[in-house]
């Protein structure tokens, strides 16, 4: 896609960080642990038919958690121009690496709660008289919910190995 609203680009580089440290090959168990995992909680939502009571109360806080993730999206931006205009660090390296992987990571992170908001808003719309949601749209909800979470765990991880790294 071409477009300026194109995610593709997003995905990719999010994608792109699923790679072993050491060897630099894709990590099948990362492609496991941030989709398989998140896909089977949904999916056990569905088959034991949980029904979210209140997607509102769920919409709020992933709302505001979504727009601090843009704001650390904006810090990390200003800590790899400092990093990138220090003489005393190297252009690429170890840390370099991390902010990039960061970035890719918490842009990423920012889609899904987008796409999360969206599922949220659209389930209580169409809530009626207070009736929890369905077992299918509410499995699709945990199933984001879950890879958000995860994936916002990764970043934490990156953020304390690019602290570490700043450490020499």
């Amino acid at each position: 896609m071409s477009a300026k609203w194109s995610i593709l680009p997003l995905v990719e580089d999010h994608l792109d960080t699923f790679r072993d440290q050491r060897t630099n090959e894709l990590r099948r168990q990362d492609y496991l642990s941030f989709y398989a995992f998140p896909l089977a909680i949904g999916i056990a939502c569905y088959l034991f038919d949980f029904k979210m009571q209140d997607p509102a109360s769920i919409l709020a806080g992933i709302a505001v958690f979504t727009a601090l993730l843009f704001g650390l999206l904006i810090h990390i931006f200003s800590m790899g121009l400092r990093v990138n205009d220090d003489p005393r660090l190297p252009k690429s390296g170890k840390l370099a690496t991390l902010i990039d992987q960061l970035q890719a990571n918490v842009s990423y992170s920012i889609l899904i709660g987008i796409i999360t908001t969206a599922f949220l808003i659209a389930a209580a719309a169409i809530r009626e008289n207070n009736q929890p949601i369905n077992s299918f749209l509410s499995a699709i909800i945990t199933t984001l919910l879950v890879h958000l979470m995860l994936t916002v765990l990764m970043a934490l991880k990156r953020t304390r190995a690019a602290y570490a790294a700043l450490r020499f």
